[in-house]
């Protein structure tokens, strides 16, 4: 009976130490899976002025030399697209990757290029009859968003000028001065940050449907049903559907002084001296 006992005993201690075992490697694999964390994807050899990613893994580039470039979810170089005459690119919207726009913020010109970046037009805000504007962004239509700071109001216009939709007078809603900064179209919705007052919902008929209270954010990326902006130490995920957020901390590399960094679905751009870092973020 006592030689019974030890091995049902030395059984149980056995099966014991097997489960601790698994289950120290499932929260291990569980600390390092890239939900949680920033993962380095790949480097391209390229300067970057601007980066940005489009939904598709694609990547965008504004180089040194006011070039654009597109790159292929593998790195490989694809297209370029160069135009000096209208000052400095200052940053693209891929949100469309079939329009690109180009936002020549000197002479207030939005560029649209096609996916092999080849020019399909472009627009000169203040000879359409919108002198103060300085954000813009691409619609899921093919149209364009732009925030109108002598009304106050958040307008889609055609790629000719015209005004399809306009919201109210911001103005009206609130005492405080609206600063947006960043505005991104995601399909079913409109979303307009303004660091000091938060992120402006609206409909896609530009009407002004909530105020979300995140506050500080100057650009945004919006992935399915995420938003995500960046701090100085932090890429910060907010969810659109429900009230929930993360935080993945930025890795030492990351935040070492020099560096600058963009993001965009799915993605932290880095510009890192000659190169350009890929980090995922989920």
């Amino acid at each position: 009976m006592k030689n019974i006992f030890l091995k049902h005993r030395t059984g149980l201690a056995f099966k014991g130490a097997i489960w601790a075992i698994a289950l120290a490697l499932t929260l291990t694999t569980h600390a390092q899976t890239p939900a949680d964390s920033l993962r380095l994807l790949d480097s391209l050899p390229v300067q970057a002025a601007f980066a940005t990613a489009d939904n598709l893994g694609n990547i965008y580039v504004i180089t040194p030399q006011n070039a654009v470039e597109k790159y292929s979810p593998d790195g490989t170089f694809q297209f370029r697209y160069t135009n000096n005459r209208l000052g400095e690119a200052a940053w693209l919207d891929v949100t469309n990757p079939l329009k690109v726009l180009v936002w020549y913020a000197d002479f207030r010109t939005v560029v649209f290029l096609n996916r092999s970046l080849t020019a399909l037009g472009e627009l000169n805000l203040i000879r359409a009859g919108y002198p103060e504007v300085r954000t813009v962004a691409a619609a899921a239509d093919g149209n364009l968003w732009l925030y109108d700071e002598v009304a106050f109001q958040l307008k889609k216009v055609t790629p000719e000028g015209q005004t399809k939709f306009e919201s109210q007078a911001l103005n009206l809603l609130q005492s405080e001065r609206i600063a947006i900064s960043c505005i991104r179209d995601k399909g079913a919705e409109v979303l307009a940050s303004d660091a000091e007052l938060g992120v402006l919902r609206f409909d896609v008929y530009a009407q002004f449907q909530q105020l979300l209270p995140w506050k500080g954010i100057v650009r945004f990326a919006v992935r399915r049903n995420t938003l995500a902006y960046l701090s100085p130490d932090a890429v910060h995920i907010e969810q659109l559907q429900v009230s929930a957020s993360r935080s993945l901390p930025l890795p030492e590399a990351v935040r070492q002084a020099g560096r600058i960094s963009w993001i965009a679905p799915g993605l932290l751009l880095v510009h890192n001296g000659d190169l350009l870092e890929l980090w995922q973020w989920q």
